[in-house]
């Protein structure tokens, strides 16, 4: 069966719960029978795609952007009831449970105590200790609907995943210095877009953490270590509700770092014992702020305390029980490192991947877990697609996609000659590729920044 037609009965099956729940309460049996029916339906959605989103289009309820008309004539009333309460969407996540789901429809059956009190949805929802259900407006920018039909440009939803993935760290950090709570629900429904981008195009997602290596906003630093963090997960064959969780901790790690005021931080020199203290205890200040917050996890708190030990334990806070660190610890460390290295910041210039390379296999087994390194490297590759190279053959050339076979030599298009004059067919070359003696036809001598001179694109 066919995904809509699935959806199509999820939406038959969930108003049909809601109605018995409705009338006969969320202990009675048949509530209990039909909620369980409704997560059958559910589960087997989900096991096909990472979320799903339900719309509310004018009268019509919609998927993908398109409605379902027989359906929508019969729940006419499940309609105005969702734009009574202001729910213009609805998203399940791979990870939701039978009891969520039985929440959930307690909260959207809920009344109000008097007819002028509305009903904040998303608020109860953010309170309710609900993970992987969501909910929003159409066009809302945190939560965007990322459930598309094929011919939507999947680069330009990646991109929209990206710029959600910034607004919301630079929320979270108006949050934390206010001493507001974390917005969990706006958290699970940019690590949910970034999972479904993996599955979508890894290698897209790839150039797109390349090309915002040098973006200003300090926010993409954060958004490309979940990234990193979460295409190390899925290569070690970590699925569903755990690459969420991981996804969440990776992106939060630096929780006490981004609670510190953003003059500190900016400073040279010149600084106070306080702001000493507040910086070096950042570790420990953000697994407090992680651990007080409503159901982030301790996963997030674990990895925000140990992500400054290091592999070899000589790193910074001191642990007082174990003598090792999570492992999803230290892919975030790895991509933390990886991704500060290699970015332009306002107290180094970024290195050339090559450089960054050289000095992170440099510290396997001190700062980094070795196999994890190696594995880390074997994803991303030397030279990053999107990144420009010059050959031993004085041409310029854009890296397209890695090589599993040798990370040193990825997959490349030839845009310049050897004079420097832009080729009017770009040709693909295969770096593997070898003459007749035996020896390698072209070889990279460095990475290049795009300039005036040589662009990347025309």
């Amino acid at each position: 069966m066919e995904i809509r037609k699935k959806v199509e009965k999820l939406v038959k099956n969930f108003v049909g719960a809601m109605s018995v729940s409705d009338m006969y309460g969320g202990d009675h049996k048949l509530t209990k029978e039909a909620i369980d029916g409704l997560f059958d339906v559910l589960e087997d959605i989900l096991g096909e795609t990472e979320e799903i989103t339900i719309g509310v289009v004018g009268s019509e309820i919609a998927f993908e952007k398109e409605p379902f008309y027989e359906v929508s004539k019969k729940v006419q009333g499940f309609i105005k009831h969702l734009k009574k309460i202001k729910v213009e969407k609805f998203s399940f996540i791979r990870g939701v449970d039978v009891k969520e789901l039985e929440e959930f429809i307690g909260i959207l059956n809920k009344r109000p105590s008097r007819a002028f009190e509305p009903i904040d949805i998303e608020k109860v929802l953010e309170s309710s200790g609900i993970k992987y259900i969501a909910v929003g407006k159409i066009g809302q920018k945190k939560g965007k609907d990322e459930d598309v039909s094929e011919d939507v440009d999947i680069k330009a939803i990646m991109e929209d995943v990206y710029s959600d993935g910034a607004d919301f760290m630079a929320d979270t950090v108006k949050d934390l210095r206010d001493s507001r709570s974390i917005d969990l629900n706006s958290a699970r429904q940019f690590i949910s877009g970034i999972t479904g981008s993996l599955l979508k195009n890894k290698e897209l997602l790839r150039i797109l953490t390349s090309t915002r290596s040098h973006d200003e906003s300090t926010f993409v630093h954060e958004v490309n270590v979940s990234v990193f963090t979460l295409l190390q997960a899925e290569s070690l064959g970590i699925k569903g509700s755990y690459l969420n969780d991981i996804g969440i901790a990776a992106l939060l790690h630096d929780a006490g770092k981004l609670a510190i005021p953003g003059d500190v931080l900016r400073k040279t020199g010149g600084l106070t014992q306080e702001d000493r203290v507040a910086i070096t205890d950042h570790p420990t200040n953000g697994a407090k702020i992680l651990l007080e917050t409503p159901d982030v996890g301790v996963l997030a708190a674990i990895g925000a305390f140990e992500h400054h030990i290091r592999y070899d334990m000589k790193g910074y806070p001191k642990k007082l029980y174990g003598d090792k660190i999570g492992l999803i610890t230290m892919m975030t460390t790895i991509s933390d490192y990886y991704d500060a290295l290699r970015s332009e910041r306002s107290y180094h210039e970024g290195a050339a991947p090559e450089k960054v390379y050289e000095d992170m296999m440099g510290l396997a087994g001190e700062f980094f877990n070795p196999d994890l390194l190696e594995n880390f490297f074997s994803i991303v590759g030397v030279y990053p697609p999107g990144t420009l190279v010059e050959l031993d053959t004085k041409e310029m050339a854009l890296v397209i996609k890695g090589s599993t076979l040798d990370i040193k030599r990825p997959q490349i298009e030839v845009l310049y000659s050897a004079k420097g004059e832009r080729l009017k067919n770009p040709r693909l070359v295969n770096l593997l590729e070898k003459d007749e003696k035996g020896n390698y036809k072209w070889s990279i001598v460095r990475s290049i920044a795009p300039s005036d001179k040589f662009k990347t694109v025309e």
